[in-house]
C-alpha cells in the first residue's frame, strides 16, 4: 500500500526530481517517490498566468491535485481528466464577467433598444437575457452584436472566438469535440476508465485555453500557440541542388559549388526542412516566411545584410489570410494578399477566395475540396468540417477590395522568381 500526505503530493522529495522513465518493453517497479516525481514532470508548463481570476485558478489547482492523487489510486487520473472538461465552462464564465467588467449591453432584437445590465455573477447574466422586451442580443466589444447567446458552453466558446479571446481556426474546429466530450462527462450514462496520458493532455489543453482567455498564448501550444521567433537566415543552393540554410556566418559551406543562388529570409528555424521548395510567389510553408532579399549571389546577399542590418522578429501563425484562385478544375497554391495585388492582368481570371486558416495547406484543401460535389466541405463561413474560413469570394478586384476594407495590407509586392530545390514536387502546377 502506498501512502502520502497531501503536502508530499504537491512537493515531491528532491531526491526524486531526476527520475527518467524507462523505455518501452522494459518493466521496472517504480518507487512511490519516483512515480510521483514523474507525474509532476508531466504537469510542467501548466501554470496559470497571474491575471486569471481566483475562482478559475482554484478549480484548476483542484484538477492538478486530483491528477497527482492518481499515484495513490488510478481512478483519480480519470476523475482529473473528467473534471478538467467541466472547468473550461467555469473559466469561460469568469472571463465573460471580467472581460465586460461586470457590465453587459443587451440589444432588443425587436426594437433595437439597448440596455446596460450590472452582472456580478453569471446567474444574473442568465436572468438578464430572460427579461421582457427580448429576445436580447449581446453587444460585442469588437463591434456588432452576437445574434445568439444563451450563456451555455457552446455559445460561450463561440463568444470567446468572436471577441478574439480564443484565436485560431484549428482550435475553432476542435470546439465541437470539446463540447461533446464535456457533455459526455456531465451526462454520463456508463463507466469509463482513462489513462494518465489522456488526463494530462486534457489538463495541458485546459491550461492553454485558460491562459489564452486572459491574454497569454502558450509557446509551442497545441491549440493557441504563441507567435514564433523568426531569425534572419540565408537559403543557398547550387546547380547540383544541394541546399544549405543557416545564418550569414555559417553558410554556404566549402561543399558548395561556385556561384550558388541565395535568398535572405526571416523564417522559423526549428524545422529548416520546411524551407525546401520555398517559392516567394506562394504561401506554402507551415509558418510564414518573409523574403527580405534575392535571389542573387552570396556576396550580394552578405553585402545587403551588412548594409541593412535586418533583425529577427516574431510573427503570429493563427488566423492567417490566404488568397486562392480556382480556374476551372485547377486550384492555384495559396498566395499572399500583396503578391496577389501585383499579378498581371492575364493571371487574374477565375474565381478568387480570401480564406482564413492557420496554415496554407488547410486553406488549399478547403478550396480544393469544393471542386468535389460529394465533399462536405462547402463555402461556409466558417467551414463546419475543416479548420478554414472563407472570408469572401469573387473576382480578383473583389478580393483586394475586401482585404483593403478589412485593414489588411494589400500594397502590391513583386517577389523574386526563385524556387528552392526540393525532392518533392509543388502542390500543383502553376497555370
Amino acid at each position: 500500500m502506498i501512502t502520502h500526505t497531501l503536502e508530499q503530493l504537491r512537493t515531491p522529495d528532491e531526491r526524486t526530481q531526476h527520475f527518467t522513465p524507462y523505455g518501452l518493453g522494459i518493466t521496472h517497479m517504480l518507487t512511490p517517490e519516483a512515480a510521483l516525481a514523474y507525474q509532476h514532470t508531466l504537469l510542467t508548463g501548466t501554470d496559470l498566468v497571474d491575471e486569471v481570476t481566483e475562482g478559475t485558478r482554484l478549480r484548476f489547482e483542484r484538477v492538478r491535485t486530483l491528477y497527482l492523487h492518481g499515484v495513490l489510486d488510478y481512478e483519480f487520473f480519470t476523475i482529473a481528466g473528467d473534471y478538467a472538461r467541466l472547468v473550461v465552462e467555469h473559466a469561460l464564465r469568469d472571463r465573460f464577467l471580467t472581460f465586460y467588467e461586470h457590465r453587459i449591453v443587451l440589444v432588443s432584437a425587436s426594437s433595437g433598444r439597448e440596455r446596460t445590465v450590472e452582472v456580478d455573477s453569471f446567474e444574473k447574466v442568465h436572468a438578464a437575457f430572460k427579461r421582457r422586451g427580448g429576445p436580447w442580443k449581446l453587444k460585442l466589444a469588437t463591434g456588432g452584436e452576437l445574434e445568439k447567446f444563451n450563456g451555455m458552453l457552446k455559445d460561450l466558446r463561440e463568444w470567446a472566438g468572436v471577441e478574439g479571446l480564443l484565436p485560431g481556426q484549428r482550435a475553432r474546429r476542435m470546439r465541437s469535440a470539446w463540447i461533446e466530450l464535456r457533455n459526455m462527462v456531465a451526462h454520463s450514462s456508463g463507466y469509463h476508465l482513462g489513462t494518465p496520458v489522456d488526463a494530462v493532455r486534457v489538463i495541458r489543453d485546459l491550461a492553454e485555453i485558460i491562459n489564452c482567455l486572459w491574454g497569454a498564448r502558450t509557446p509551442g501550444g497545441r491549440l493557441h500557440p504563441a507567435p514564433v521567433h523568426r531569425p534572419v537566415q540565408l537559403i543557398v543552393w547550387d546547380d547540383t541542388e544541394r541546399v544549405e540554410i543557416g545564418d550569414v556566418a555559417s553558410v554556404p559551406s566549402s561543399d558548395m559549388v561556385v556561384d550558388p543562388t541565395c535568398l535572405v529570409v526571416r523564417a522559423q528555424a526549428d524545422n529548416r526542412q520546411e524551407l525546401l521548395g520555398f517559392d516567394p510567389r506562394f504561401e506554402t510553408t507551415r509558418y510564414p516566411v518573409e523574403l527580405l532579399w534575392g535571389p542573387g549571389t552570396v556576396e550580394q546577399a552578405r553585402a545587403w545584410v551588412e548594409a541593412h542590418r535586418p533583425v529577427d522578429d516574431e510573427v503570429d501563425t493563427l488566423d492567417r489570410h490566404f488568397v486562392i484562385r480556382r480556374h476551372g478544375d485547377h486550384v492555384d497554391p495559396p498566395r499572399g494578399i500583396a503578391v496577389t495585388a501585383e499579378l498581371p492582368s492575364d493571371q487574374r481570371a477565375g474565381t478568387w477566395f480570401l480564406v482564413k486558416a492557420d496554415d496554407p495547406l488547410s486553406a488549399f484543401n478547403h478550396i480544393r475540396n469544393q471542386t468535389d460535389a460529394t465533399s462536405a466541405c462547402k463555402d461556409a463561413r466558417p467551414c463546419p468540417v475543416c479548420p478554414a474560413h472563407t472570408v469572401t469570394s469573387g473576382d480578383w478586384h473583389t478580393i483586394l477590395q475586401h482585404a483593403t476594407q478589412a485593414g489588411l495590407d494589400a500594397r502590391p509586392l513583386a517577389p523574386g522568381r526563385a524556387r528552392v530545390p526540393s525532392l518533392l514536387p509543388p502542390w500543383t502546377a502553376e497555370s
